[in-house]
Parts: C-alpha cells; structure tokens; sequence
C-alpha cells in the first residue's frame, strides 16, 4: 500500500510551519496561512484561503473560493460552504447534542 502524505496541486501555497497530514488534499490555488494544521483526510478546494493558526479536522471538506479566518477550528466530517470570520468553531453537532 502507498501512502501520499500530503497533495498539492497547481498554484497552492502552505504557510510556514504548517502540519499536513496523511492524506491532505490542496486544490489548486488554494492559500494556507501559517502555523495551520491540516488533518488527515481534509480537502481544501481550488481558490480557498485559510488563516494562520487555523486548524481543519479529519475527512472535513472546504468548498471552492471560500474564506476561513484566523485562529479558526473546523471538527472532522465537516462541509464548510460559507465564509467563517477569525476564531470561529464549527463542530458536528449531531454528535455532540446528546451532551447538552
């Protein structure tokens, strides 16, 4: 079995002292600010910019030409299709209402 740790694709650029994990896809023209982490399994489409200090979880999805702030969170099995200001949180809330 071949393992890709990490797929960059045309015009993508990584910020300094970013993790991609296992798996990571960046689509083409896609901006990854630094200090980000990227989880194993995330698909950042084409033309999405990522702020610095922004961690993507396991298997979440951005959709293509979005924005996501500074110092933002987004949990695993996530599809972001809007904008997100700096210091948002986005989590699956299916799983996490039974606590409430």
């Amino acid at each position: 079995m071949e393992w890709v740790v990490f797929l960059g694709h045309a015009g993508a650029q990584v910020g300094e002292n970013c993790i991609m994990n296992t798996n990571s896809v960046i689509e083409h023209d896609a901006i990854i600010g630094d200090h980000g982490h990227i989880s194993t399994g995330a698909i950042i489409n084409g033309d999405v910019k990522v702020g610095d200090q922004t961690f993507v979880g396991s298997r979440a999805v951005i959709k293509e030409g979005i924005k996501i702030g500074k110092k933002t969170v987004i949990s695993a099995n996530i599809f972001i299709k809007k904008n997100l200001i700096n210091k948002t949180t986005i989590r699956n809330w299916i799983k996490t209402k039974i606590f409430y």
